[in-house]
């Protein structure tokens, strides 16, 4: 096994990582918590004995206490074969005509009986890409002077090569220093923790302030006082835009309205960033890439966009960390970049979540709901090294103790007076406290007045969570111009910015007064992702490559989606995040 640029016996634990947490800035590094990884998993091939789904490989599951091939597929040469592909794989250009399923991003044509690429397209070493593209994955050449290395690559001694901090694998650049180090990928199988933790999780207590310390640590007796000791005037009002869902032809022009030039800015003339929380189905990636150069958060949203309520950590890990891989392969971001998730459908996963996120690097999450109050300060965000400050209003938050994990939570949103019962619509999700035919100005006075809560108060984040059915209210874009006009007003305060959630945490990690924000590096513009890597550092195509895949185990029977890479063998989903051809 390969991690962290060391070769490691995978029938041996793992050591502990060492890993430096890459969201902090300017403070001494902290180690990426995760759960000890001391006992190696003991993997089980078909017709061996099993204990736990996780057990099996190649496409098994455990039943009766044995690997066996589910319901819907055939055992092929040791592997679980879904029954829709045990006529073959046939590559662009190939026959098709015995029922073979096309890969490399070609369908079958009824009439030539043959695997064919999208219009424009041309089959190219198994996969296809457009005509007249000559992008490159991590590996092969780039001797042609119009090649364009992808995958986090460049261009060194004719080969598209990997920097010093990442190493070539699955098509693209994978850091070194992973904070999924627990994490492997199994041909057939999905992606697995290599190891299980040795000793039972710590049930969270009440928050000890005395006990609990920046950077890594941080929580309050009512979850409503500033990290650092601040009083609310001293410190900035922060605004974190927030998107859900799919990013394409539906959602893209929005996005590219608001940010494709930068006429929004903070009061230190910085353009404003948001975080997008962005799920597979139905994605382009060429656009995950734009947003990637614009200096904006991603996150992980999820693949399937189902919800997981219940479901054991590997399926969250599939799931959050399969996206995560996805948008770093496809998308060309840095995957070390990646390190928040919103549960899909807002349905957090209570310990077996947090379990998978501790477990696999992920930073913070933002899924829970909080109800402050119309009248009552919101909540800040808080790490779960304690219970949570707040009343939880779901069945599934976190019982255990996870340290260093932040909860940012969704205060929940006062919208439309119902006079029928005296009451206002409240929901975490804008849309939902919103009526459909609500004017741009009722939507704008929604948004000032839910805002003014944290700003006239203790100055709590103001996370505004957003969609396409919120931006194209009622088919008029209603949602889009109160948006605007709502960024426009806070524009004209000096002490608000426009952050991503990434940035929030960081900033609260070494909170900096408004005397002093200058100093705090994730305002500076040009903003910098990392320590090497910067938004200039990503490319984008103006002509992407058209991947069209059959998908018959799917709810569609074909899936397709933009890219400024070459297409891969078969559509990325669940069990194979990065579409390789694993059987």
């Amino acid at each position: 096994m390969f991690r962290d640029g060391k070769c490691f016996n995978p029938n041996e634990p793992l050591p502990i990582s060492t890993n430096s947490n890459p969201i902090i800035s300017g403070i001494k590094p902290e180690p990426i918590p995760y759960a000890p990884a001391n006992r190696p998993m003991i993997r089980h091939t078909i017709g061996e004995s099993c204990d736990e789904p996780e057990d099996c490989l190649y496409g098994s599951a455990c039943q009766g206490g044995m690997c066996v091939c589910p319901v819907s597929t055939v055992e092929q040469e040791g592997k679980c074969i879904k029954t829709a592909y045990a006529h073959g794989i046939a590559q662009p250009g190939e026959s098709c005509e015995n029922g073979e399923l096309c890969s490399g991003g070609a369908l079958c044509d009824s009439g030539m009986k043959k695997c064919i690429c999208a219009a424009g397209h041309d089959g190219t070493r198994g996969t296809c890409i457009r005509s007249g593209s000559w992008a490159a994955l991590p590996g092969e050449s780039c001797r042609n002077k119009n090649t364009e290395c992808v995958g986090g690559s460049s261009c060194a001694n004719n080969t598209c090569t990997c920097d010093g901090n990442h190493y070539a694998v699955d098509g693209y650049c994978r850091p070194l220093a992973s904070p999924n180090i627990n994490v492997e990928y199994l041909p057939a199988t999905g992606l697995r923790f290599s190891s299980n933790p040795t000793k039972p999780k710590k049930r969270a207590t009440r928050c000890d302030p005395e006990k609990c310390h920046l950077p890594t640590c941080f929580c309050s007796m009512d979850g409503r006082q500033p990290p650092g000791n601040l009083d609310p005037t001293q410190i900035p009002q922060f605004i974190v835009l927030t998107f859900d869902d799919a990013v394409n032809g539906k959602t893209a022009p929005d996005y590219k309205e608001l940010f494709e030039t930068p006429k929004y800015k903070n009061p230190n003339g910085c353009p404003i960033k948001a975080t997008f929380f962005v799920s597979h189905e139905w994605t382009n990636y060429d656009e995950v890439q734009w947003i990637a150069k614009g200096g904006h958060e991603l996150a992980s949203n999820s693949i399937s966009h189902s919800n997981l309520q219940g479901a054991s950590p590997t399926t969250w890990l599939n799931e959050m960390d399969g996206m995560r891989r996805i948008m770093a392969k496809f998308g060309n971001v840095p995957e070390e970049e990646i390190v928040g998730i919103r549960a899909p459908q807002l349905a957090p996963g209570g310990d077996k979540q947090f379990e998978m996120m501790q477990r696999s690097g992920f930073l913070y999450d933002n899924s829970i709901s909080a109800n402050p109050g119309q009248a009552n300060e919101p909540f800040w965000p808080q790490t779960l090294d304690h219970k949570l400050s707040w009343p939880c209003m779901e069945d599934n938050c976190p019982k255990s103790s996870f340290p260093g994990i932040w909860e940012v939570p969704m205060n929940q949103f006062y919208g439309t007076y119902l006079s029928q019962i005296q009451t206002y619509k409240r929901s975490s999700m804008l849309r939902a406290a919103v009526e459909l035919n609500s004017t741009v100005e009722e939507l704008v006075n929604i948004l000032t007045t839910n805002f003014e809560r944290s700003y006239t108060n203790n100055k709590a984040p103001f996370v505004l969570s957003l969609n396409a059915d919120f931006m194209q209210l009622g088919g008029q874009s209603k949602g889009m111009l109160a948006l605007q006009q709502f960024i426009y007003n806070m524009e004209q305060n000096k002490d608000v910015y426009f952050i991503t959630m990434k940035s929030l945490i960081s900033w609260m990690q070494d909170p900096k007064p408004l005397n002093r924000i200058h100093e705090f590096p994730d305002l500076q513009c040009p903003l910098r992702m990392s320590s090497y890597s910067s938004p200039d550092s990503i490319r984008t195509c103006e002509t992407p490559n058209k991947c069209i895949f059959p998908t018959p185990t799917l709810s569609s029977p074909e899936h397709q989606f933009l890219t400024c890479n070459p297409c891969p063998s078969m559509f990325p989903w669940l069990m194979n995040p990065t579409g390789n051809l694993d059987f």
